[in-house]
């Protein structure tokens, strides 16, 4: 009797173990089926995107702007020192604003069509500057002085083109969608001219609910 009623209860601790592990495989495969869908969709969307800005902004015309459209981030790289701000400098430059005025009307057009509804869940503007002032690239205040200056740059850019984003709606659609970002150390590289620049990023929701996932800069 004692060894039947045993069994019975080492039977059903296995059952309910068997139950547990099938909960745990359907959740876990659940959880890559939903990445791999955002993976998808993320990778579905930078195309599209990709695809209507080279579309709208031709090499030729990108080439006379000292910019690129960089394949990996979907961003618009205004990549010309000397044409966007004076060294130490925030205030945007005549020229610059001249190209500003042709490409961000533009740029907001692309991404309000309908097709990007409920993709896109922040545009940023990216002011970079080098890790050098006075020479120095090691010290505090050099890190201090350049992320200042790469934040006033930015606020300063979104400032310029905000008025002019085209009509009432087109800005009334941009507000909850952009911001200014200044990044001094941040995505730095070897070159101190290529790191200051400018750029003009969009982020869709995919990408935002991978990064929740993976916890860093998603690259595809």
């Amino acid at each position: 009797m004692f060894s039947r009623e045993g069994g019975n209860f080492w039977e059903s601790v296995s059952d309910l173990m068997t139950g547990l592990m099938m909960v745990f495989l359907f959740i876990a495969l659940s959880f890559l089926y939903q990445i791999e869908q955002n993976k998808n969709t993320y990778l579905e969307t930078k195309r599209e995107i990709y695809a209507d800005l080279s579309k709208e902004f031709s090499q030729e015309e990108l080439k006379g702007w000292g910019a690129i459209i960089n394949p990996q981030t979907m961003a618009v790289e205004f990549k010309e020192p000397d044409v966007l701000f004076d060294v130490g400098a925030s205030a945007l430059k005549p020229r610059f604003q001249e190209i500003l005025n042709s490409f961000f009307p533009r740029y907001v057009a692309v991404l309000k069509s309908d097709k990007y509804k409920g993709k896109i869940s922040e545009i940023r503007i990216e002011g970079h500057a080098s890790k050098e002032w006075n020479g120095d690239a090691a010290s505090d205040a050099a890190y201090l002085y350049n992320m200042k200056l790469s934040q006033d740059r930015a606020r300063n850019v979104l400032q310029y083109v905000f008025p002019r984003a085209g009509q009432k709606d087109d800005k009334e659609w941009l507000k909850p969608y952009i911001t200014a970002n200044g990044l001094s150390y941040g995505h730095a590289s070897d070159n101190a001219e290529n790191d200051r620049r400018v750029e003009f990023r969009v982020l869709t929701d995919a990408e935002q609910e991978l990064r929740k996932l993976y916890g860093e800069e998603i690259r595809y």
